[in-house]
């Protein structure tokens, strides 16, 4: 914890079953591609990182694609949050919401804050009512609430 200091290590072995065969999972973009898919098979995904978007023109087309109708759920990273004016969107989810608190930057909950509010402006831009989902390990920290 950056507030009070307090530091534990993962565990080694799993506390349900004792087993030593633990591998970090993560929830990086791929892995909620996979379980976006798993639970809304007929969805269609675009994802954008820095993987999906490396090719010169890739953002570009990529968005272009989620505008034109060929997406029905756009997943990224923080470069998905600015400037992105959809009519269609309804629902905004930020997985980890909290992440940026733990960055060594004195500004660390003012650029918290500042995302979580950039991002939730792309739900119900029009006409359309749009709902905003946050998960986070602190729902009571002042740049979350």
């Amino acid at each position: 914890c950056h507030y009070c200091g307090y530091q534990e290590n993962p565990p080694s072995r799993c506390p349900n079953c004792e087993s030593d065969h633990i591998r970090q999972v993560g929830t990086g973009t791929q892995r909620v591609e996979e379980l976006l898919q798993q639970e809304f098979p007929q969805a269609r995904i675009i994802r954008m990182d820095v993987d999906t978007t490396s090719r010169k023109g890739a953002h570009e087309k990529l968005l272009n694609d989620f505008e034109a109708g060929k997406g029905d759920i756009l997943l990224g990273t923080q470069m998905i949050a600015k400037g992105l004016d959809y009519p269609n969107i309804t629902l905004v989810g930020v997985l980890n919401a909290d992440t940026m608190l733990n960055l060594p930057d004195f500004r660390a909950s003012e650029r918290t804050y500042q995302l979580l509010t950039q991002v939730s402006g792309r739900a119900g831009r029009h006409e359309k009512e749009g709902q905003v989902i946050i998960q986070t390990y602190n729902p009571d920290h002042y740049s979350i609430k």
